[in-house]
């Protein structure tokens, strides 16, 4: 069944629902029609005992289901009970992982609201953050991280045999312990719908019949003592709590009238004291970390308080993504406080909270953006995980695998401790067509390590990399390279410069502006003199061109630029530079690196970043950086073709004076400068050479 009809169904109901229920509650009673709706059809499609309607979910899950009073509601359930016929039968067969698809479609309105809003500056709220940031965790993703962290400690404590996992990366296990089932905990802490406890559900199944359990001792154990999921969103735990029990039943239709209760609990509506650590608990979740007992009085906190301090053998999750730029204040102003190293996004965090959640030498899962791999707000999570636990495995998806998702992803498990073993890294990133593409191409990589994609390296030796990139596809030489020289930036100063904020207005090409008003070779800025002269030379970047070239560029620096300093989104950096002799490079280019030199008298872009304090090495550095052997070692950790100034900074720099290379290059500027000067549109153009 494709995705697509799932959405459509959801959303015809819920347009349908929009336009029938019109009143203050009507969102609320919305999604009590969709819950028992969608639960009773289940119940029915798979043949349930003793059948009851939609309104009568409430008589046989209390604890769940709320009882629908309005008969108007009443007369909407039934009608969206007969719409949810329209998913083929075969569907609902022992798949409950379809209501919580159907409910993140059935919410979709809602987050595109939100997503609409955030482009307009505003803040995502407490009440907003549910929607915004749940996503249906594929089922083979689920499997995944399920397989290769509770699978393991199933191998190492159990010694159970998980060779037929479908998504098991291959490990060496070591000699088994021999512990109860009914000791190992699994814990979500962001659990939505709960379909990554559902699949963990069958594995602890597995396991608890191979050790000659009964299914009705097994379902009260797993129910009760394995699995544990917490959620900020009371609608999601309630959908989780029916899924999990349908999985149940799957194996033990009595559980439903046993009275067992999954271990499932939201964060709403705990305290209203603010000096209480579960305030705001709806915006925090997982993240507090409790420190003093709560009130003994407070059921649920006390649960929660038991939950949030205690150690699991495993925690694998989704988490929510949210950059600090989307934050309210008071989720920002907690993130600073309690996770200030690690606050770039909320998953970021969570990340950080969950291996403090898991016992030492424990297994922890996560879908994440890929972007803490690589960006350098989150190089103090990059070298938690890679000095003081071990990344077992990881698979970077294509950009756009996702359909739900805005961001591309990744899906790791990791060792809560430090190990020897080898990283083992999936490069699915060539790979297009979605999800399903990327499936097929993962499990051909798990009988087949020598398709090409698939890196084994020691993640502690990305440390040797300025920043510690996840960069698991560099050869060990060069990663050697970045650990034995020192970096460009510490022998030069590469840096961007200006954002004018109105190109249009500061900017012109020199054949554009009166002569006598350009101030060419200055060696320092003068504001009287800018009153006169107020033209300077602008390096800001261009296209592929290597020694010399694309200086065509002049910038408006009247009264030392006091009209763009006025502009409150105009940037002025390195000023201190400006004027100095250097060179420069284009950061946004569609081919590839160049670098090119330039005299004094010259102000910079952001797009055209520039190296200064070069010394008697700017020839060598020029020959450097426009080398086969630069554009291969940063094309390595920069495979983008946005050649920002700190990335360039770090590259290890191995210099060994040499006049010939001094020379060579210097002919190839004088080379390049003189083609690019035998055209008119150069400022020193003097004839065509074929006249």
């Amino acid at each position: 069944m494709k995705k697509t009809l799932i959405k459509n169904i959801a959303a015809s109901i819920k347009n349908f629902l929009t336009d029938e229920l019109i009143s203050d509650d009507a969102e609320k009673l919305s999604f009590e029609v969709f819950f028992c709706s969608v639960s009773a059809r289940y119940m029915y499609e798979n043949g349930f005992d003793g059948f009851r309607a939609p309104t009568d979910m409430h008589s046989l899950m209390p604890e769940i289901f709320t009882h629908i009073f309005d008969s108007r509601a009443q007369l909407l359930s039934q009608k969206v009970f007969d719409m949810l016929s329209a998913v083929p039968h075969e569907k609902w067969l022992s798949n409950a992982q379809l209501i919580g698809q159907l409910y993140q479609y059935f919410n979709s309105d809602r987050k595109d609201r939100i997503f609409s809003e955030l482009k307009k500056n505003r803040k995502i709220s407490s009440d907003d953050l549910p929607a915004a940031t749940q996503i249906f965790t594929p089922d083979w993703i689920v499997r995944y991280m399920t397989e290769n962290t509770l699978g393991r400690i199933f191998a190492e404590n159990c010694g159970y045999d998980i060779s037929e996992y479908s998504y098991l990366v291959h490990v060496k296990t070591k000699c088994p312990k021999n512990i109860s089932p009914e000791e190992i905990t699994f814990l979500d802490p962001c659990m939505g719908s709960g379909n990554i406890l559902l699949y963990s559900f069958d594995l602890f199944m597995q396991l608890y019949i191979s050790k000659g359990y009964s299914e009705i001792q097994a379902c009260r154990l797993i129910l009760t003592k394995n699995l544990f999921g917490i959620d900020i969103d009371s609608r999601a735990r309630r959908i989780a709590h029916f899924s999990l029990m349908m999985k149940a039943c799957e194996y033990c239709p009595e559980v439903i009238s046993s009275g067992i209760q999954p271990q499932l609990y939201d964060m709403e509506d705990i305290t209203t004291d603010e000096n209480d650590v579960f305030f705001n608990s709806s915006l925090f979740g997982s993240l507090i970390r409790p420190v003093s007992q709560p009130d003994i009085g407070n059921a649920k906190a006390m649960k929660l308080y038991e939950l949030l301090t205690g150690k699991y053998s495993a925690v694998v999750t989704n988490p929510p993504y949210m950059s600090t730029r989307n934050m309210n204040s008071s989720l920002l102003e907690f993130m600073k406080k309690n996770y200030a190293e690690y606050s770039a996004d909320l998953f970021s965090a969570f990340i950080v909270r969950c291996a403090e959640l898991t016992e030492n030498g424990g297994y922890l899962g996560f879908l994440t953006p890929y972007v803490w791999m690589f960006i350098k707000s989150y190089k103090e999570l990059r070298k938690l995980l890679f000095t003081q636990k071990h990344i077992n495995d990881l698979i970077q998806f294509e950009y756009s695998a996702f359909y739900d998702a805005t961001v591309p992803l990744c899906a790791f498990t990791v060792k809560n401790s430090q190990s020897d073993e080898m990283s083992t890294f999936f490069r699915l990133t060539d790979f297009r067509g979605g999800l399903e593409v990327q499936r097929e191409m993962f499990l051909k990589a798990l009988t087949d390590e020598n398709c090409g994609y698939v890196y084994k390296t020691d993640s502690k030796s990305f440390e040797n990399i300025p920043s510690c990139p996840a960069a698991y596809w560099l050869s060990p030489k060069i990663s050697e390279l970045y650990a034995k020289y020192p970096p460009l930036g510490s022998i030069a100063a590469p840096r961007k410069g200006n954002s004018t904020s109105d190109n249009e207005r500061f900017l012109r090409l020199w054949y554009e502006v009166d002569k006598n008003k350009i101030n060419l070779g200055c060696r320092h800025i003068d504001r009287a003199e800018t009153l006169i002269k107020r033209w300077f030379p602008y390096n800001k970047g261009g296209g592929y061109r290597k020694w010399y070239g694309f200086n065509d560029y002049l910038i408006d620096w009247y009264n030392d630029a006091a009209e763009m300093r006025s502009i409150p989104t105009a940037v002025i950096a390195n000023y201190k530079y400006f004027t100095m002799p250097g060179l420069t490079w284009s950061t946004l280019t569609s081919g590839k690196f160049s670098i090119r030199q330039f005299g004094e008298g010259y102000i910079f872009d952001n797009g055209g970043c520039c190296i200064f304090e070069l010394g008697d090495k700017k020839s060598y550095i020029c020959a450097l950086l426009n080398s086969k052997v630069f554009a291969y070692i940063f094309g390595q950790l920069n495979p983008t073709l946005n050649f920002q100034s700190g990335e360039v900074a770090k590259f290890p720099f191995v210099y060994k004076k040499s006049k010939t290379i001094d020379k060579l290059a210097e002919e190839c500027t004088a080379i390049s400068k003189a083609e690019y000067d035998s055209f008119e549109t150069s400022r020193d153009f003097k004839r065509h050479p074929l006249v």
